[in-house]
């Protein structure tokens, strides 16, 4: 397999797994089973290290999960961007439409862009 399909490959199970874990995560949040959540969490993380050392490739996951009907993938991924900073428009807009969510993933989201935004202090996304 050359470079370049492998290189695909790659992404698209990055984008399955992540969006498989997002949502598992998420769900597992709203239940109050935090345990499996903070192994999906887990394993978000270890995703994101791997995006955080190739920019192309976190730009084509990125950009991908930030489209996706997961809504929680879809808030992660956000997060993600800003950290990478990377599609900070797109990222900043979905979590102002996932934070207004009257549950524990909107409270997230909107935690999160003001921590984005320097809102708290001393603590960074």
């Amino acid at each position: 397999m050359d470079k370049q399909l492998k290189k695909i490959s790659d992404a698209t199970k990055i984008i399955d797994d992540y969006i498989d874990y997002a949502t598992i995560e998420g769900e597992s949040k709203l239940n109050g089973d935090y345990k499996t959540g903070n192994i999906m969490a887990k394993k978000l993380n270890k995703l994101f290290n791997m995006l955080e050392k190739d920019n192309a490739l976190a730009q084509e996951v990125i950009g991908t999960l930030l489209k996706c009907d997961s809504i929680r993938a879809r808030s992660l991924s956000a997060v993600d961007a800003l950290r990478l900073n990377i599609f900070v428009d797109d990222a900043v807009t979905t979590l102002q439409v996932i934070s207004k969510r009257g549950d524990i993933i909107g409270f997230g989201c909107e935690m999160a862009l003001k921590i984005w935004q320097g809102e708290v202090p001393g603590k960074t996304l």
